[in-house]
């Protein structure tokens, strides 16, 4: 069972905590709820550790190879170049999850970044219910900002 520690709730009645997940990954968690939303902090955290619980290594490690050669090949595409095994390589080695976004439905996104190839940005991975990418996106990484995304770009996912 995932078990979230240094939890807390702000002035908006947003829970916050910190996870380990597997592969030795210490990250964030944020319970975002809609403006109008209220929940009661017990069930945000069941369906935060509900949302958690089914990720593994091995699949943190594959969305993270997919997320890298998804970024790699929506930058060289439509170009002269093609991407070499070092682009992979480069971005996979600096390619580090920093959190974990649940909402009230249990969607779950992931949160990384790479501060070399991505210097100021995020990298937001929804999954699906079989644990699959569903949106893949880059932002500009201004907290606080409330526009329409109008910063942030969907990267189209292959098959």
């Amino acid at each position: 069972m995932i078990e979230l520690t240094d939890i807390d709730l702000d002035e908006d009645g947003e829970l916050s905590a910190v996870v380990a997940l597997p592969g030795d990954r210490q990250v964030a968690v944020l319970f975002a709820l809609d403006d109008d939303e209220q929940l009661e902090s017990d069930v945000m955290l069941v369906t935060a550790q509900r949302a958690l619980t089914p990720l593994t290594a091995e699949q943190l490690d594959r969305l993270e190879q997919e997320i890298v050669r998804e970024l790699v090949d929506s930058e060289f595409e439509g170009g002269e170049q093609t991407a070499s095994d070092d682009d992979y390589t480069e971005l996979a080695d600096e390619l580090e999850l920093q959190g974990a976004i649940v909402s009230s439905d249990a969607t779950l996104v992931l949160v990384y970044e790479a501060p070399t190839q991505y210097a100021g940005l995020v990298i937001y991975a929804q999954l699906d219910e079989g644990l699959e990418i569903e949106v893949l996106s880059v932002a500009d990484t201004d907290e606080g900002d409330d526009s329409d995304d109008d910063d942030e770009e969907e990267v189209e996912q292959g098959d």
